[in-house]
């Protein structure tokens, strides 16, 4: 599988899924961590079971209020998920450290899902999470993921830099960008 899913500039959305047509977006629970790995295993190319472990540290995070998974369930299918965390800069992190606060950490949807604004949808969801705890929120992702970067764009992300560090985090091709939101500006009707 691709890491990136291929860009496309006019959006090739088929038959879009919603709540009408059996979507749902919830939390995650321990039940979905096998599912969920297996999904993020092909997209990392990895094993399910490396993945796995990382659910069930992340569940911990969960626990205390620093991160949260959600997941996109089709008519009792798991369809994808997306997460987002609270993250510090490490002491002595260099000067330019990407700042601390809320962080959409990733999204993934399994590949008969795709095309369908899942992932549109699960940052969408994440976004409204976050604009219950903090005024901004923040992404990064490498400069070669231009579906990444235009569906963040079309939410309200706007660029901050290409010159920082986030800790045990490389990009493909080299070069990362730091976005940010002002979760204020999500519309009235957007937020929960």
């Amino acid at each position: 599988m691709s890491l990136f899913a291929d860009y496309q500039p006019k959006d090739q959305v088929t038959a879009p899924l919603d709540v009408a047509n059996g979507l749902t977006i919830r939390e995650a629970e321990t039940r979905d961590f096998s599912r969920l790995a297996l999904i993020a295993a092909e997209r990392e190319e990895t094993t399910p079971d490396v993945q796995l472990k990382l659910f069930e540290k992340q569940l911990l995070h969960q626990e205390t209020g620093q991160s949260m998974i959600l997941v996109a369930e089709v008519l009792g299918e798991i369809g994808g998920f997306g997460k987002c965390a609270y993250c510090k800069p490490p002491a002595g992190a260099p000067a330019n450290a990407a700042p601390e606060g809320w962080y959409l950490t990733g999204v993934i949807v399994a590949p008969k899902f795709r095309r369908r604004r899942i992932g549109h949808q699960l940052t969408q969801a994440r976004l409204q999470w976050l604009a219950r705890r903090t005024s901004k929120a923040y992404y990064f992702a490498s400069a070669q993921n231009r579906v990444t970067i235009e569906l963040h764009r079309q939410l309200g992300f706007v660029e901050v830099t290409r010159d920082f560090s986030f800790p045990n985090v490389t990009f493909t091709g080299g070069v990362g960008i730091l976005f940010e939101m002002d979760l204020r500006l999500l519309r009235t009707e957007d937020r929960p």
